[in-house]
């Protein structure tokens, strides 16, 4: 059975993956069985044990270096992902695989300090939204590139905000960007970005000429949606991916017991590249490229 460590109890991804492994009935009619959530790590104490409760996590920790010897792996779900680096960097150093739960970082420097220490770990180690791999999305991009020959154009829209009390537009915008980097693929090359009234609306170029928007939704009703458009096609997607958690959970334990990184540090890099220029371009009024932010 392979033991999982979770790190931050303030996020509903903590129940999520705890019901995934721990109870008899799993997650949303889903179950992971050869796996357990074995020990907790928050800093408030009352949440901490609702979630334990909750997903009948038989271990609360106190100090993160208690969980070092009890766990094979570590999943690092905090809101905030400005936490991530701190928490994440014992067990990388310490060998021991990690998930790090959306954002991977709030910040680019974060991120490649994660990136590389588990890559000098020669650990296995990855992050993404569990949007990015749902069964859903797999289907969508399979059925674009039968029917929709070379995409040029689309959108991914999400919630998200500026002003988010979770590091800003890291926290959610996190979906909308990896949704745009699944479908489109890596390599934007810039953003520009206009906020108003609480929405964030941002074009993207990429290298191969594709010209895709974001909507960043602060201020309109809780929806994902992602349309794309090609030279031969178009279709869209709609609505949330209810098998998403036990999708990533699956993939997280592939990279966690081979080893092999799912992501490549670039892959996993970008989005935050993304999200940060649009910070940027916001700020500055004027497009952005994601070399200034790297």
């Amino acid at each position: 059975m392979f033991r999982l460590g979770i790190i931050g109890s303030d996020n509903s991804h903590a129940e999520a993956f705890s019901k995934l492994t721990n109870l008899d009935e799993g997650y949303n009619g889903l179950k992971i069985e050869d796996a357990r959530v074995t020990h907790i790590y928050g800093t408030d104490p009352v949440r901490t044990k609702e979630v334990a409760e909750k997903g009948k996590i038989p271990n609360i920790v106190t100090r993160l270096e208690d969980m070092l010897a009890g766990v094979d792996g570590v999943l690092c779900v905090w809101r905030h992902g400005s936490k991530h680096l701190r928490d994440t960097l014992p067990f990388l150093k310490a060998g021991i695989p990690a998930f790090v739960d959306k954002p991977l970082a709030s910040s680019v420097a974060d991120a490649r300090q994660l990136i590389e220490t588990a890559q000098q770990a020669k650990v296995g180690f990855t992050s993404f939204s569990t949007l990015y791999f749902a069964q859903s999305t797999v289907a969508y991009i399979e059925e674009l590139k039968k029917t929709a020959g070379t995409l040029t154009a689309g959108c991914s829209s999400g919630p998200a905000k500026l002003d988010d009390e979770y590091d800003g537009i890291f926290f959610y915008g996190i979906h909308a960007v990896q949704m745009m980097n699944a479908v489109w693929g890596y390599g934007c090359e810039s953003v520009q970005a206009v906020a108003h009234n609480n929405n964030c609306v941002a074009v993207c170029k990429f290298a191969g000429g594709a010209l895709v928007t974001l909507n960043l939704m602060g201020n309109a009703k809780y929806a994902f949606h992602t349309v794309a458009f090609g030279t031969e096609g178009w279709k869209e997607m709609t609505g949330e991916a209810s098998t998403s958690y036990y999708d990533g959970m699956k993939i997280i334990l592939d990279v966690m017991r081979t080893g092999k990184w799912v992501l490549t540090p670039e892959q996993m890099l970008e989005p935050i590249q993304i999200l940060a220029a649009i910070q940027k371009s916001v700020a500055e009024g004027r497009e952005v490229k994601l070399a200034e932010v790297s």
